[in-house]
């Protein structure tokens, strides 16, 4: 399996590194068509190809891994560099669709220039004055088509970097079907996939902390991905964290990315270190206004998936299960209380929806992840 992962993203990469070569082909083409001399046009093209594409390479031999890193390393190069990558990913796409589009039409003239009657046929009508005039006019638009995309990618990426630390608050109101008059009104703060790690430092998530602090949930749901790859991170968030407050408590579970480096670990410093109960198939009983409600916790897996996973359902099952002989055990009726499912993938939705929770809460796909290439549980995204 190792050596298809290093195939898989070999690959991946080998196909970014020919994006980026297309993009800087045809830009620096476009530079040498104009009245620029060729000295500064390598200037303009090779230094910022080639400097942006140094951390690419640096990546690629630590395995993406930015745990360690001084901050300064992050504001002034891996920011930067993602921010790049991203524009000329997005440029070098257009072009790809472009010269995808053109191909029927080169492979046409290709053939035309075969046979020698209609090569000569095609150079008169190319010659003729209308289709000197539509063919100027057709690279122009496309000149400033390409500039307006290029213009439109860097800016947009650059925003994004600057603004990268930007949040909203969403107030959602939701009717549950089986929920007492007593519980209603029973406010609860999600916040998910927190990825303690080299882009989410200690400031910014003693930030979260305040704000969700600020607006006095009864309950705090944190569905998993606590940490970004690296155990010690979790210290970091817990210490952050350590003050998060709410009437009724707060619960967690772990992510996928909890799973690659030591969920046990990272469980034991959330629990000893912060308010944080965490639910590792397992579940809370509370008592609110005289009436119970009961928050089930589910553990994950390391892969990133993307459907119905038997591990998962297992996981949910044997959890209800264990859930509801608590209930029967304390003389309570499972299909009367109210039952909060947290679970960090939402891809098990349809099968939740028929074993009895009210409402599921998960995180995972940050507010919806395009996954481009995927092999196996190995996904570009």
């Amino acid at each position: 399996m190792k050596s298809d992962r290093i195939l898989f993203f070999l690959i991946v990469f080998g196909i970014i590194l020919l994006i980026n070569y297309l993009v800087y082909r045809t830009f620096r083409n476009f530079l040498l068509r104009s009245s620029m001399k060729t000295l500064t046009v390598n200037l303009v093209t090779r230094i910022p190809f080639a400097v942006l594409i140094l951390p690419f390479l640096f990546f690629m031999m630590t395995g993406f891994d930015f745990a360690g890193l001084p901050a300064w390393f992050n504001k002034y190069i891996i920011i930067p560099f993602f921010a790049f990558e991203g524009a000329v990913i997005f440029v070098g796409l257009y072009l790809l669709a472009g010269k995808i589009i053109k191909l029927p039409f080169q492979i046409l003239r290709f053939l035309i220039n075969r046979v020698n009657f209609l090569k000569e046929k095609y150079r008169k009508i190319k010659e003729r004055k209308a289709a000197v005039a539509f063919d100027r006019s057709r690279r122009k638009f496309l000149t400033a088509a390409s500039a307006a995309v290029a213009g439109y990618a860097f800016v947009g990426a650059g925003l994004g970097a600057l603004n990268k630390d930007s949040f909203v608050l969403e107030d959602k109101r939701i009717r549950l079907q089986n929920l007492p008059e007593e519980l209603k009104g029973l406010t609860i703060a999600l916040i998910s996939d927190v990825h303690s790690g080299p882009f989410m430092e200690y400031g910014l998530m003693k930030h979260y902390c305040d704000v969700i602090n600020d607006i006095r949930p009864d309950i705090i749901l944190i569905p998993g991905d606590v940490t970004n790859s690296k155990k010690t991170e979790s210290k970091e968030f817990a210490a952050a964290f350590r003050d998060l407050r709410a009437k009724y408590g707060v619960f967690a579970t772990m992510g996928n990315h909890d799973y690659f480096s030591d969920a046990d670990y990272i469980t034991e410093v959330l629990r000893n270190e912060s308010p944080i109960t965490v639910l590792r198939n397992g579940f809370s009983g509370l008592k609110i206004n005289g009436k119970d409600l009961l928050i089930v916790g589910t553990e994950d897996t390391r892969d990133s998936g993307n459907g119905s996973n038997h591990l998962l359902a297992k996981y949910i099952n044997d959890t209800i299960s264990k859930s509801e002989t608590f209930l029967k055990e304390n003389n309570l009726d499972p299909a009367g209380v109210p039952k909060l499912l947290l679970a960090h993938k939402p891809y098990m939705f349809d099968e939740v929806s028929g074993m009895n929770f009210d409402m599921m809460f998960s995180g995972h796909t940050h507010g919806g992840q395009i996954v481009f290439l995927k092999y196996a549980d190995l996904n570009v995204s």
